[in-house]
């Protein structure tokens, strides 16, 4: 159900995926929004109908959590991070892993370039006082990195790839929004406007125009990806995890809540485990979900923007189905 802040409701059924026997660390929609991967902290990737969430199969070859996944355009290959220090390129439809990249260190991301000839994977630091490591590898081999970039000593917990491949947008701990040039691997913009980590960014799925993130700071910026100048601030009261731009309506939706190792002193209302919705353009709230019951880690809006999936520290999958008020919702 979401509660809109002008007392009235709209009353949604929210599917309940329980395919994990851990914590979720990624939800990732294909770009037909007909299949949602989700993965979590116990090394199974999972791949579901996203319309009425039956579970087509699983992808079991990682040893440790699988902490993001990334999906071709054409849906014929799915990407995957995990801290078993390694990098899998998959067959979709036969789950059969086809290619392999191992590291020294746990990998925490991975991102394909348009038209999937180019891989970025982002490597956790070798130790505490050193940086994330960035590399770029050609997905037809399994050769060494055509490009490694070393980042900043704060960890980094994003790279992905901008518009048309000439940008790698990164996040890490210390707040700092980051844009890389891919061809000389120099920083080319630094942003500081988080005070606090920011654990994950989404782009505009249309064009990859704006990109949103979410910081423990308890606030989440809109950013012009080529610039990363801010657009617009949404102030919450609660730490932030996740966030994602509707492509429908002019609308952002934010979700966390507090840190997993309070949660079994708190009471799932008081913990802020809700989804929450602010307009676009004026940064008002105008709703949210209810339904975890400890924090929420990851969110993708269906690419058709009728749907949106979350999930959370539970365990649990929430696929929510938008109803007709919705979309009347001015």
């Amino acid at each position: 159900q979401i509660r809109s802040t002008k007392k009235s409701s709209w009353k949604m059924r929210p599917i309940l995926l329980k395919g994990h026997d851990g914590p979720l660390t990624c939800v990732k929609y294909n770009k037909d929004g007909d299949l949602l991967f989700t993965t979590c902290k116990r090394g199974k990737i999972c791949l579901w109908y996203s319309d009425d969430g039956e579970r087509i199969g699983t992808y079991n070859k990682h040893n440790g959590a699988v902490m993001y996944v990334d999906v071709s355009f054409r849906c014929d290959k799915l990407a995957s991070a995990s801290m078993d220090c390694s990098a899998r390129l998959w067959d979709v439809e036969t789950g059969k892993a086809f290619r392999e990249w191992n590291f020294e260190q746990g990998v925490r991301c991975v991102s394909l370039a348009c038209g999937d000839k180019r891989i970025a994977v982002l490597t956790d630091p070798v130790k505490t006082d050193s940086g994330s490591v960035l590399q770029i590898l050609d997905t037809s081999t399994n050769d060494k990195p055509i490009m490694k970039i070393q980042l900043p000593s704060s960890r980094t917990n994003r790279a992905l790839w901008g518009p048309l491949n000439k940008s790698i947008v990164t996040c890490n701990e210390a707040g700092a929004m980051m844009l890389w040039d891919p061809s000389s691997g120099e920083c080319t913009v630094e942003r500081n406007d988080h005070s606090l980590a920011v654990p994950d960014f989404t782009f505009q799925q249309k064009d990859q125009m704006t990109l949103i993130t979410g910081s423990t700071d308890m606030s989440s910026t809109l950013y012009d990806t080529l610039t990363l100048e801010p657009l617009r601030n949404y102030k919450s009261d609660r730490p932030i995890n996740s966030a994602a731009i509707s492509p429908l309506m002019d609308h952002v939706v934010i979700g966390g809540g507090q840190s997993a190792d309070k949660v079994t002193t708190t009471a799932g209302r008081a913990g802020r485990f809700q989804s929450v919705f602010f307009h676009k353009v004026y940064e008002t709230e105008v709703g949210s979900v209810r339904g975890h019951f400890g924090p929420i880690n990851s969110l993708m809006f269906n690419p058709d923007g009728r749907s949106f999936t979350s999930g959370g520290e539970d365990g649990y999958v929430r696929i929510h189905h938008f109803d007709p008020d919705y979309f009347a919702y001015d």
